[in-house]
Formats: C-alpha cells, structure tokens, sequence
C-alpha cells in the first residue's frame, strides 16, 4: 500500500485534535530520507524503463508541462499584485 494511502487508513478513525500527532509520527517512520529516496529512485527507474529506453514521447511532454506549471505559478505573484494594482487604480478613477 502506497505511503499516502496508509497515512489517510490510519487518519481515518482519528479525532482532529488528533490528527497532528499521527501525522508527526507517521511522517517521521515513514517519511525518511533513505526511505523517501529509495522510493525515487524506484520510480524513476520504473519511468526510464517504461517511457525513456521505450522511446515514448511522454518524457517530452513531461517537461514541457511541467515546465508550463512551474513558470506559471512562479509568475503568478507578480500578476497578481499587476491585477491588484489595477483594480485599485480603477476604483479611484485613475488610469493604469
């Protein structure tokens, strides 16, 4: 069972004064470094082999996505304070 799914089954009978206790002491057996990098490695070997030496466009358009994801919210806080500005210079009556 993945390691997200063990954390919500054992969260599940669990009161929310409770919840930040588990979770500390789930994370800190289960969410190691040698452990959480041996889960990486696991999966990027299982991805080379399926996608990657498979000759799948997919690794390709993995990038271009997430790279699209990461640029967008990486400029999302200058937009936002753009719009803000905006609309607050509309409200009174100036021009941006």
């Amino acid at each position: 069972m993945p390691t997200v799914e063990k954390l919500l089954q054992g969260a599940k009978g669990l009161k929310v004064k409770e919840l930040p206790a588990y979770v500390g002491k789930f994370a800190s057996e289960n969410w190691t470094v040698n452990k959480t990098s041996a889960r990486v490695a696991t999966w990027f070997d299982g991805y080379k082999t399926k996608y990657i030496d498979g000759g799948s466009p997919k690794p390709l358009f993995d990038v271009l996505g997430y790279g699209f994801v990461f640029a967008y919210a990486l400029a999302w806080p200058q937009e936002y304070a753009h719009y803000k500005h905006e609309q607050e210079a509309k409200l009174q009556g100036g021009h941006h």
